[in-house]
């Protein structure tokens, strides 16, 4: 992944780690949990890489828009471009929210009837995670970058 001026706040940083670490676990289960892990794997990693690369980073522009700080034009100019990218590419992402809720759900189910709680957990996480991007912090990114063109007039 490429430095940024802007940071992913690192909750959610410390989430995407947390779901893709235990995920990583769950790819080398034996049996439905693991083959459902692995499909889920390849619809999951290139979505949150892309996530990361434009959806997260403006978020960590929230507070310091919200208590009146300082911004610099160097983060105003990435944010505004990432905003831009996240704004045309949003449709697609919700596209493959779907595929991915699809993937969740086989987990979830493989899980259950093989006991395996925490990938139970895994799944249910991931849907709540997918939820919470959709309705919180894909708008919250979108709303930054109105935010920095209404400061600094560019459209």
């Amino acid at each position: 992944m490429r430095t940024t001026t802007n940071q992913i706040p690192q909750s959610v940083q410390m989430e995407h780690e947390e779901i893709h670490s235990t995920l990583v676990r769950a790819t080398k289960a034996t049996g439905r949990v693991g083959a459902a892990a692995k499909v889920l794997a390849e619809v999951l990693h290139p979505h949150f890489v892309r996530e990361e690369e434009i959806a997260l980073p403006p978020l960590g522009l929230l507070a310091p828009l919200a208590s009146g700080a300082k911004i610099t034009e160097a983060q105003s100019a990435e944010a505004l471009a990432m905003t831009g990218s996240l704004k045309q590419e949003l449709p697609r992402m919700l596209v493959e929210h779907k595929q991915i809720s699809a993937a969740v759900e086989k987990l979830r189910v493989a899980a259950h009837a093989e006991n395996a709680a925490q990938y139970e957990r895994l799944a249910e996480q991931l849907a709540l995670h997918a939820k919470t991007e959709e309705e919180v912090l894909y708008p919250a990114a979108l709303i930054v970058g109105e935010l920095l063109r209404a400061r600094t007039g560019k459209k």
